[in-house]
């Protein structure tokens, strides 16, 4: 079983109603770009227990949508290789995903001397959850980033099969 979620960060204003989201330093193109969500706001822990194993991350520096993105990047490239690594553009926290017999994944990362192992199929769940939540949190608290085109696109649709 695999144990998931993002619990956004209190000391993110990003994720108060009342905060218009829109980049406060760039009057002149307020509106929010992929590099915003995916480097500057929209920050929450991470809870990720795979098999019994936690690999839950805690840092005030997590994008929601770079975690999702992450995930996503790593299961694409898992289809034609057999390991990779990907790092968080923020935090520089790095998930390690080899791909072995029988369509088993081992994931492990540089902040928990812990191994977990997955089925392929459970690894693109998850890619699919945490671009769904991350969509799901943000628009939840903004539901004028629906409309957001980058956005809807990126995070906001299934990966494709």
């Amino acid at each position: 079983m695999i144990d998931f979620s993002f619990a956004p960060r209190a000391d993110d204003p990003f994720w108060s109603p009342a905060r218009r989201p829109e980049h406060p330093y760039r009057p002149e193109h307020p509106e929010l770009t992929g590099a915003d969500f995916c480097a500057s706001f929209f920050m929450a822990d991470v809870r990720l227990v795979v098999h019994g194993v936690d690999l839950g991350l805690r840092t005030p520096g997590l994008p929601v949508v770079d975690f999702a993105l992450m995930l996503e990047y790593a299961r694409r490239e898992l289809e034609t290789r057999s390991g990779i690594a990907v790092e968080t553009t923020v935090s520089g926290h790095v998930f390690s995903l080899s791909r072995g017999p029988a369509e088993a994944v081992t994931l492990t990362t540089n902040y928990a001397p812990r191994v977990a192992e997955l089925a392929w199929t459970e690894l693109r769940q998850l890619t699919d959850r945490a671009k769904a939540d991350a969509f799901r949190l943000i628009t939840t608290t903004h539901p004028e980033l629906r409309a957001d085109a980058w956005l809807r696109e990126t995070v906001g649709t299934p990966s494709p099969a």
